[in-house]
């Protein structure tokens, strides 16, 4: 008993020397004080969703935006009211911030809680990693890169000598890379590191192997942060930049974020983006349309169709983003983690359903065959059904 009691002491100690050391931080201890600083103010409150102020510091991706979206009323779409209705009830009871329904083209229905607004910006977790596929494509196209199947060794020199020389661009995309994935959560872990670290490129690529890649689907952030930095080196330019160019001012948005280690350092690319809420449907919108925005060609030929094939180590995803061809009660991250799987109540009315997949059930359910793109925002919900506001709405639609 006595020796709990002065643990408890001694940890409780710890917790308040390092709470001071984050308020002072930044300025005393330069990078090592930004991490103590992330580290600490994650714990004391959201760890995994912190608030905005919390991202610093932030690189701006260069928007160009003309018009807003097209929106008709509720009333005009062929979607029933009382089905929007009960769409925004299951959101709201779900602790969602924003509901938003696009149908052949135009906003149909949205809803907002908590204060947020149609322009809001919100954090888009592992929506980012679909950003990854999104620019590999241009990286072939612009000839930066010769395939897919290209080994990353081939344009990342920490790789070219050692046991990693076999990982693919392809296996990374699928999220098959086979490192080793730690689960320890100490300040100094390699995991915390990459998350909360002021040097997520080491952190990363100094990763170990320890299974065969392509052969195990394992949704880890390495996977896409390593696409990331090898997409940074390839083009010869800051990832926002050449994201900026290829992807978002061509569709049209507004200025958005992304994380960085530190001054100048690595963007996040596997998590962190922040974005407002109406232009991640023009994401959606471009997909939907294989890769078309408003009759402009943003992505290459065919390339939406590479990226929603089903991979060899789980059929259910494709590059850097989830598909709902095959019924998975409990669809899970890595089969060993089974206990952070995530509900289907019934298999998807849609058989071409792919969508985006954030911490706190951020999602965006894009439904080419019927024109459709739905996107929910907002807090963690553990009974969150992930069929239910995509059949819901396919259901009217079919009628």
């Amino acid at each position: 008993m006595i020796r709990r009691f002065f643990k408890f002491i001694l940890i409780s100690i710890v917790v308040v020397i390092i709470v001071i050391s984050s308020i002072i931080g930044s300025a005393s201890f330069g990078l090592f004080g930004l991490f103590w600083e992330r580290w600490t103010t994650a714990l004391m409150g959201n760890p995994l969703d912190p608030d905005f102020s919390w991202y610093q510091p932030l690189e701006r991706t260069q928007g160009n935006f003309l018009s807003p979206l097209e929106k008709i009323s509720p009333e005009q779409s062929e979607i029933a009211l009382e089905v929007f209705e009960e769409a925004r009830q299951y959101a709201e009871i779900h602790g969602s911030k924003s509901l938003v329904i696009q149908h052949k083209g135009k906003i149909v229905f949205e809803s907002y809680w908590q204060e947020t607004e149609p322009d809001s910006l919100f954090g888009l977790h592992s929506f980012t990693k679909t950003m990854n596929a999104l620019l590999v494509g241009h990286l072939i196209e612009d000839g930066f890169i010769d395939s897919i199947d290209d080994p990353v060794a081939n344009y990342i020199e920490e790789w070219r000598n050692g046991d990693k020389t076999n990982i693919t661009i392809k296996h990374l995309l699928h999220m098959s890379g086979g490192l080793k994935e730690s689960f320890d959560y100490s300040p100094f872990s390699d995991r915390i590191q990459r998350a909360y670290g002021t040097d997520i490129v080491s952190a990363n690529l100094n990763m170990d192997p320890e299974i065969k890649p392509g052969t195990v689907f394992s949704h880890n952030n390495y996977n896409s942060q390593i696409l990331g930095i090898l997409i940074q080196r390839t083009s010869g330019k800051r990832y926002s930049e050449y994201f900026s160019e290829k992807i978002w001012s061509p569709l049209g948005s507004r200025d958005a974020f992304f994380f960085v280690d530190r001054p100048d350092g690595m963007v996040h690319t596997d998590c962190c983006m922040w974005a407002s809420i109406r232009d991640m449907i023009r994401i959606g919108q471009m997909l939907m349309n294989k890769g078309y925005f408003m009759d402009r060609e943003v992505l290459p030929k065919n390339w939406v169709n590479q990226m929603i094939t089903p991979s060899d180590s789980n059929r259910n995803y494709g590059m850097q983003i989830w598909l709902g061809n095959e019924y998975q009660e409990r669809r899970a991250y890595d089969a060993r983690l089974t206990m952070y799987a995530n509900f289907h109540s019934e298999p998807y009315v849609a058989d071409d359903l792919f969508f985006m997949d954030g911490i706190g059930k951020q999602r965006m359910y894009i439904i080419p065959s019927e024109s459709l793109v739905i996107l929910r925002t907002g807090d963690n919900s553990p009974e969150w059904d992930d069929s239910k506001l995509p059949n819901l709405i396919l259901n009217a639609l079919k009628k």
